[in-house]
């Protein structure tokens, strides 16, 4: 017969397995995103860190521009209801909201040729017909172009959109899909897109490097605030997948994180995204930190180490320090 110490200690052994069991799996779906293994705790301590580091200069930022007192989570809300900086519910708003995007890609042009060699794509922001706004159809691209999703202007300051057409056109996607291998291989092209978000992420930050906000401080916590969005979500996929973390705790993570959501999906919606996409937004985040980790100090080194980056892609983000030393170093 077994002693009651025994059964106590099965029970708990049981309790604990599938939680075990259930990060292995975790584990598992994130080294196949990434295309190699990974951390999770890691992966989850590394994003942390850059969500504090996030939210302090989002403190400073937002302070310099009247928005405080309070955590950066309560100035931004304060932020996204500014008046001056939302557009009118109508044809006009969204003409000028599209314009404002155009607008911030030419300034950034001339910026990208010390960053890059070969001709860059020609890209630009479009507005969608009203028939797909009216449909709530979801932002899309097409070649030269990409079509925003405006149905929700008046959730669209003007200081969230700098970094949508940089991240969606120029140097983000557009850029990258230029460079795209004309028939990769199937092991290849199943991290296209987890490659494609890490690159367009990084390309995020790229703009802000090559001095896109330098005259535009609302723009930069845009960017900045879109940045968080990316860590937040490296946390919390995380937290979820490898702690065990339930949904309405990831909500509540997300909340306290971003205080709002900058981008086109609502926080809950997001967080039970991951829930059915384990370690795919991880990948992608952490993907774009891998990136910036491997670019040279020297800026004249930039150019060829683009190239070495974007050259008949895509590629598992846990080959791209290999292919930057095999191409560039």
């Amino acid at each position: 017969m077994l002693s009651r110490r025994t059964v106590i200690a099965s029970a708990a052994a049981l309790s604990v397995a599938p939680a075990a069991q259930s990060a292995d799996r975790y584990a598992a779906a994130l080294g196949q995103a990434w295309g190699g293994p990974l951390d999770p705790l890691a992966a989850h301590r590394l994003a942390l860190r850059e969500v504090e580091r996030l939210q302090s200069r989002l403190v400073v930022r937002l302070q310099l521009q009247g928005f405080g007192p309070g955590s950066s989570s309560e100035r931004l809300h304060k932020a996204f209801a500014a008046e001056r900086f939302l557009y009118s519910d109508d044809d006009a708003g969204r003409n000028r909201a599209v314009a404002d995007m155009n607008a911030a890609l030419a300034t950034l042009r001339p910026r990208l040729a010390s960053a890059f060699s070969g001709g860059i794509p020609s890209a630009e922001v479009r507005r969608m017909s009203q028939e797909d706004e009216a449909k709530g159809r979801g932002g899309y691209r097409e070649p030269g172009a990409y079509y925003v999703d405006l149905k929700a202007i008046r959730d669209r300051p003007a200081w969230t959109l700098p970094s949508v057409a940089f991240h969606e056109t120029v140097p983000g996607h557009a850029l990258q899909a230029a460079h795209l291998a004309a028939s990769p291989p199937a092991e290849r092209q199943r991290h296209a897109g987890v490659f494609s978000e890490a690159w367009a992420t990084y390309a995020e930050q790229l703009a802000d490097d090559l001095g896109a906000y330098e005259t535009d401080p609302m723009g930069l916590i845009g960017y900045l605030h879109w940045r968080l969005f990316r860590m937040a979500r490296v946390v919390v996929d995380t937290g979820q997948g490898a702690l065990g973390w339930s949904l309405d705790e990831a909500v509540a993570r997300l909340t306290a994180m971003q205080g709002r959501s900058i981008a086109f999906v609502a926080i809950e919606a997001d967080a039970a995204r991951m829930r059915r996409e384990p370690g795919v937004f991880a990948a992608q985040g952490l993907g774009a930190l891998e990136i910036a980790r491997l670019r040279p100090r020297r800026r004249e080194d930039w150019p060829a180490f683009h190239a070495a980056i974007l050259a008949d892609g895509p590629w598992p983000c846990a080959m791209l320090d290999a292919k930057v030393r095999k191409g560039f170093r």
